[in-house]
Order: structure tokens, then sequence, then C-alpha cells
């Protein structure tokens, strides 16, 4: 099952459902410089992407496959954009923080085959564990608005939410309930742990804000008055490397019920500049 994700292609592994502590896992594996490990190479379900770095910040990712490449911008250590330009698509996002260095805002802006659209997510921290998030997606014959009211885990990732959604299409309104159920992780390293600011983005199910890798993940909308149903769920198995992070993934999706599996799959694999 192939997806497009508005901030980074890459961004595919998240965060830790307790309060493991990231210390217990080395930044630098086995490496005898002691520079931290960077994934440098990337295939994602058939795509290939390449990715360079000044230091421990992104510059730049390649997608072999399609020929798009997504450059970003930095203010200090946080990550104010992303922009990816391809053949026939262009997306721009661009990320507000507040004085704790916490994403507030995530605006997003593009241009593709179905026309211009704009999607925008805003964060308003209740407290330290608690977020409520309202997000609105724009397209020329539709707006869909989700508030979510998220619980955090002590490390500031996404653990669960709840919330409500109003879907609108050629003047047309429906309502549903959202739900996250608690995400289930791996106390390994992400591939993308070591990248500078990548654990300040949260939002859907590879953007997660933390440094280990997602198990088991379960969306689901559930429209009112018996309209339908929509829901992201999968759960992944890894293959890992000594130091812990993981060289192979393999992502099987399920059906609305969560127990019965589609047979679509991602297999997904990993390089690092060393290990």
């Amino acid at each position: 099952m192939k997806k497009t994700y508005l901030l980074l292609p890459i961004f595919f592994l998240a965060s830790c459902s307790s309060s493991n502590d990231d210390s217990t896992l080395p930044n630098n594996g086995n490496n005898n410089d002691n520079s931290p490990v960077l994934v440098t190479k990337m295939t994602l379900d058939g795509d290939v992407s390449t990715l360079t770095y000044n230091g421990t910040k992104i510059s730049q990712i390649k997608n072999i496959t399609d020929g798009s490449i997504t450059t970003f911008v930095y203010d200090g250590d946080l990550i104010s954009q992303a922009a990816t330009s391809g053949a026939n698509s262009s997306v721009t996002t661009k990320y507000t923080y507040d004085a704790k260095n916490r994403l507030t805002k995530k605006a997003t802006s593009g241009n593709d085959s179905g026309g211009l659209w704009t999607a925008e997510s805003n964060y308003n921290y209740q407290s330290n564990n608690n977020v409520t998030i309202l997000t609105t997606l724009t397209t020329p014959s539709s707006k869909r608005t989700e508030t979510r009211n998220a619980v955090l885990n002590d490390d500031g990732s996404i653990n669960s939410w709840t919330g409500t959604l109003t879907h609108t299409i050629n003047n047309t309104s429906q309502t549903a309930t959202v739900t996250l159920k608690p995400i289930v992780y791996d106390t390994k390293n992400s591939p993308l742990k070591n990248i500078t600011g990548y654990s300040k983005i949260i939002d859907m199910e590879d953007e997660t804000g933390s440094t280990h890798n997602t198990l088991s993940y379960n969306y689901t909308v559930n429209y009112n008055n018996g309209t339908g149903t929509e829901w992201t769920i999968f759960k992944s198995n890894f293959e890992y490397n000594t130091s812990g992070y993981p060289t192979k993934e393999i992502r099987s999706y399920y059906d609305k019920t969560g127990t019965t599996a589609t047979g679509s799959t991602d297999v997904n694999t990993y390089e690092y500049n060393h290990l």
C-alpha cells in the first residue's frame, strides 16, 4: 500500500508507548569515531531514496524512482520547511514552534493533477501529555476538518487520540468520530533517530514524534448514520542490526476490524552511513 506523506517521504517509523529512556540506546552504534548513525538510503515499498546531510541536519532526500527531490530548511535545530518538487507536483510544508520547541503549526500547500490544495494543523497544548490538534484539508471540491484530543507519551510522542471530523464534498457534509488506539512501539532505534529536529514533528502514523519504531497502528473514522468507515490499520515486523537499528520492515495492513489481514504489505529496507 503505497502512500504519499506531506512532510518527509521517509518519516516512516515512530515512538515509544512507555517512558523508555533514549539514553539506553546508543546513537553511534559500533562506529569507532563516535559519529551518529544516519540513514543514507531507503527503499519504501519499491521507491528508492537517498538522503544527504549537513552534519546531522537533513538537507535533501532524492527519490531515485520518481525523480522528486525534497529539500529542508532549519531555524537553529528545528526543521522550519520541507519542499518537494517532482515532474507533475510540488508540496511545501512550513513548521512553527513555541518557546518550548513544541510544534504549534504545520502548514502545507500543494499542486498536483487534482489542482491546488492546502492542509493546516494547529496544536494547542493543554498539558505536557495532552494536546488538541485541529487539522483542515482543503481541495478544489472538498474540505475536511478534524479535531483530535491527543494523549502524548512522556517523551512527547503520540500515544492515542479521540475526536470528531466533518467532511464536505460539493456542498454535502458528513460528520464522524475518529479514534486512534494506543500505539504499540518497540524499544529499538528508528532509522531517523539522529536527524536533528525529526522528533519534534507529530502528526499521523509516520510522524509521531519519537525515536522508536511502530509495531501496531489502528486509526478509524466512523461516519455517523452508518454512512461508512475509513481506516488505517497495520502491524509491522522488523529485522534489526546488532546496534538495534532496523534493516528491514514488513508492514501488513488489516481490514477495519483490525483482525483480518487484507493481503496488502509494504516492504521497506534501510542502509546507514556506518554499522
